[in-house]
C-alpha cells in the first residue's frame, strides 16, 4: 500500500480553499497562488477597486497545535478552524480602507 505524505503547502492550500469560499460568498475577489519558492497565498481584493487588497496565508501555529490565517506580513487573523470569522475580519479591514 502506498503512503502519501501531505505537505505543509498542501495543508495550507486546503485551508485557503475554505477561506476563499467564505470570502467569495461575501463578494470579495480572491486569487490563490502556490509558487514553488514560497508559501501558498490568497490575494483578497475589492472587486470594484482592486488596488484595495490584502495578501493572506495559512501557517502552522508556533505551538504546533493547529493552523491560523495570517496577513502576508505575519499578523494572525484567526484560526483556520474559523474561515467565516477570518473572512469577516479581512472584509472589515478592506472595507475600512475603501471608506477612507
Amino acid at each position: 500500500m502506498a503512503t502519501r505524505l501531505i505537505t505543509d503547502a498542501e495543508t495550507a492550500l486546503g485551508h485557503l480553499e475554505h477561506l476563499t469560499d467564505a470570502l467569495r460568498s461575501a463578494g470579495w475577489t480572491v486569487e490563490v497562488a502556490a509558487p514553488d519558492d514560497r508559501r501558498p497565498s490568497a490575494l483578497v481584493a475589492d472587486p470594484h477597486m482592486r488596488r484595495i487588497n490584502e495578501n493572506v496565508i495559512a501557517a502552522p501555529e508556533r505551538s504546533g497545535d493547529g493552523w491560523s490565517y495570517c496577513y502576508g506580513w505575519g499578523e494572525r487573523i484567526a484560526p483556520c478552524t474559523d474561515p467565516s470569522g477570518a473572512a469577516a475580519l479581512i472584509g472589515r479591514v478592506l472595507t475600512a480602507r475603501r471608506d477612507n
